[in-house]
C-alpha cells in the first residue's frame, strides 16, 4: 500500500525457499483487497527458466563423468595460448571449418555445458589428432599435482 500498488496478478520469482515466506506474507496482506484477483490462488508462478535449469542440471548428473572428461580436454587446450594455437592449426589442417571456439562451461548454467559439448563434438577429430601428436595431452590426464590419478580423456 505504501508503494501505491493495489493490483497484483502474478509474481514471478525464482524458486528459493526464502521466497515462499514472502509469497505467504503477500497473500495474507492482499487477501482482503477489493482488487484481489482469483483470491491469490495463482499469485505465485514459479520461474519457468529456473525450473528448466533445475531439471537439466539433475539430468546432467547422470552423464557427469563423460562431461568431466570433455571439460578436462577443453581445459587442456585452453590452459595455454600455445596449446590453443596448435589445436587451431590441427583443426585447419583437418579442414574443420567451424566458427565455434572451444569453451569451458559454467557448472551452474546448463546452456554453457551444451555449448561446450556442441563445440567438442565439432572438433572430435582434432582431439583424436591431438592425442596422436602431443604427448602432453595424455599425460595431462594421468596424474595431477597431488599425485592423484586424473580422469582419462573421452575419445569421441
Amino acid at each position: 500500500m505504501e508503494w501505491g500498488i493495489d493490483n497484483i496478478l502474478i509474481v514471478t520469482i525464482d524458486n528459493a525457499c526464502s521466497n515462499n515466506l514472502t509469497i505467504k506474507y503477500l497473500k495474507r496482506v492482499t487477501s482482503k483487497w477489493a482488487t484481489n484477483i482469483l483470491s491469490n490462488d495463482f499469485i505465485y508462478v514459479r520461474c519457468c527458466a529456473h525450473i528448466v535449469n533445475l531439471i537439466v542440471c539433475a539430468r546432467l548428473k547422470y552423464i557427469d563423468d563423460s562431461v568431466a572428461k570433455i571439460r578436462n580436454a577443453m581445459r587442456f587446450v585452453r590452459s595455454f595460448p600455445s596449446r590453443q594455437l596448435v589445436f587451431n592449426q590441427l583443426a585447419e589442417s583437418l579442414k574443420i571449418g567451424s566458427k565455434k571456439n572451444i569453451c569451458l562451461d559454467v557448472t551452474t548454467r546448463w546452456n554453457s555445458t551444451y555449448m561446450m559439448l556442441d563445440a567438442a563434438a565439432k572438433f572430435d577429430m582434432v582431439f583424436i589428432r591431438l592425442e596422436e601428436t602431443d604427448p602432453r595431452y595424455l599425460s595431462y590426464f594421468e596424474v595431477d599435482s597431488k599425485g592423484n590419478k586424473k580422469t582419462y580423456v573421452l575419445l569421441f
